[in-house]
């Protein structure tokens, strides 16, 4: 064991015990102390819970690939670099150091990194399962004769035990610094004795955690709010925050954020087929509706008695059982890949419906026909006689979708699914490697091709009720309903039906258990 002298910060209001606190919301009684003190940062590198493997090892099937919040991994860079060179050679890699001497200045860090001690037997979410910390890696603090003292394990032991990850976690978690944590690795020069200033919490929740980094990072407008729900996915559920503002634009400006990713990822079946600026297109569906369908579903309210909520919130009702910690980026690369999943059903299905939009669309003037082949999509999938490329059929979809992966998310792995590297640089090739990763992920894949093929190549009828080619008069009537407000719901209960009706088993009990919770 190591040890290193701490200073405790005594913090505590008498009007603090006014507060009425909510244990079970992971907001109980805080600490009255925390500590401060400087350490190595090659030393701190070890023992606190950062990935040390890269999405590259992911790709390649490697067991216990690691997690951690998203990792910008050009900011570390660069930080690494500025720790080598100062400023300005940190942001000018084409400089050679060597050549340009007169600009190397100190690579100073003097803003404290924030941490939080994990006792021992706590476990953290990770990987889809709950991980404890070893009590043979357990980091205290102890009073000694009015002095406070650090003890923990020897770093380099961690480093190199191949259970951490996998059987047991680091015993220390970033609250807020994880970037100059992450710059160890970059920095080339770095030494033994580089210290940084530390401001340590004991056995702090990660709601509490969540608390901390927005009031140090949001509410003085450092970050914006959107990337503060990507690091601390505890906070899209908290309800101090619901009881205000914050939940709701967080809501409505990641919908625009996910709507406009959909429409220019050249992955994505709705790529330049949203339109922005209110013009109508066949086969097109305006901003404002898809803004308004990802509110109604993915990105919906987590507290609405006991309803289903949206995926990217979390997954249980009260939003205490399950957070999605997936990033913005994350979460539009699924929609696409759930989209590609229908396209790619009703591209080689033989369902009467999808041949039925097919024959209209052989009629259709030059000018559609041409501006469908320029998309290279199915006529059954965005032409002008598919529900599935009209306002209804678009909400349904992402209602049913989300209510059905809110249930199966357990049994599929969505927990597993984790991107552990992200770059606002270039987003558009951040979604792609997510896309080409989710499709290794076979419960995911097998799940949504089930749903796909039992929803879209099936007796389940998408056209439109003016399409040509229904014949039957009592059917055309039936599409017909689907027009106007009403119609939102109508398609979305009689999707539910078909499902429950013609589905598999696990479908049936999925959609059972849809039904109840949606009180339907």
């Amino acid at each position: 064991m190591k040890e290193m002298a701490v200073l405790p910060i005594h913090q505590w209001a008498e009007s603090w015990d006014k507060a009425e606190w909510a244990p079970e919301e992971g907001l109980g009684v805080p600490p009255e102390r925390f500590y401060m003190a400087s350490m190595p940062l090659k030393e701190l590198r070890a023992l606190a819970n950062v990935s040390r493997r890269e999405i590259s090892e992911r790709k390649k099937g490697t067991t216990n690939p690691g997690y951690q919040r998203p990792r910008d991994e050009k900011r570390s860079e660069r930080i690494g670099r500025y720790i080598d060179y100062g400023y300005p050679l940190s942001n000018q890699k084409s400089l050679n150091p060597d050549e340009h001497r007169d600009l190397i200045h100190p690579g100073w860090l003097p803003s404290a990194i924030l941490i939080n001690i994990i006792p021992p037997g706590q476990t953290r979410r990770r990987q889809g399962r709950d991980i404890p910390v070893s009590e043979e890696y357990e980091v205290k603090i102890k009073e000694v004769g009015g002095s406070y003292r650090l003890h923990y394990p020897d770093p380099q032991k961690i480093a190199g035990d191949s259970r951490i990850g996998k059987d047991f976690i680091e015993p220390i978690e970033v609250i807020d610094g994880q970037h100059r944590l992450y710059a160890a690795d970059d920095a080339s020069s770095l030494s033994d004795d580089y210290e940084v200033p530390v401001v340590i919490f004991e056995g702090l929740s990660e709601q509490w955690q969540a608390y901390l980094f927005w009031v140090i990072n949001v509410e003085p407008r450092k970050i914006n709010t959107s990337l503060a729900f990507d690091l601390y996915p505890e906070l899209r559920s908290s309800s101090w925050l619901e009881r205000g503002e914050t939940v709701k634009v967080y809501q409505e400006h990641r919908a625009q954020e996910l709507t406009e990713i959909l429409w220019r990822h050249p992955e994505s079946p709705w790529y330049q087929r949203i339109e922005l600026h209110g013009r109508r297109v066949d086969g097109h569906i305006s901003n404002a509706a898809f803004i308004r369908t990802l509110t109604s579903s993915f990105i919906r309210r987590w507290k609405d008695e006991g309803r289903i909520g949206g995926l990217f919130g979390s997954v249980d009702k009260d939003g205490k059982e399950r957070v999605i910690r997936w990033s913005r980026l994350q979460q539009a690369a699924f929609l696409i890949y759930i989209w590609r999943k229908i396209s790619e059903i009703v591209s080689k299905g033989r369902a009467e419906w999808i041949l039925g939009c097919i024959d209209d669309f052989s009629d259709a003037s030059q000018e559609k026909k041409k501006l469908l082949e320029s998309e290279n999509l199915p006529a059954a999938f965005a032409g002008p006689d598919t529900l599935i490329a009209a306002d209804q059929g678009v909400r349904a979809i992402m209602v049913v979708f989300n209510a059905l992966l809110s249930v199966a998310y357990s049994d599929i792995d969505l927990e597993n699914w984790e991107i552990i590297k992200v770059s606002e640089d270039d987003s558009n090739r951040y979604v792609s490697d997510a896309l080409e990763d989710v499709r290794r992920h076979r419960k995911i894949s097998d799940f949504l091709s089930e749903v796909c093929e039992c929803l879209f190549n099936s007796s389940f009828d998408w056209r439109m009720g003016s399409a040509k080619s229904i014949a039957d008069p009592d059917m055309r009537q039936l599409q017909m309903a689907y027009k106007g407000s009403s119609g939102y719901s109508l398609l979305q209960n009689n999707i539910l039906k078909h499902l429950g009706e013609n589905g598999s088993e696990r479908i049936k009990d999925y959609i059972t258990v849809v039904k109840d919770r949606m009180g339907k």
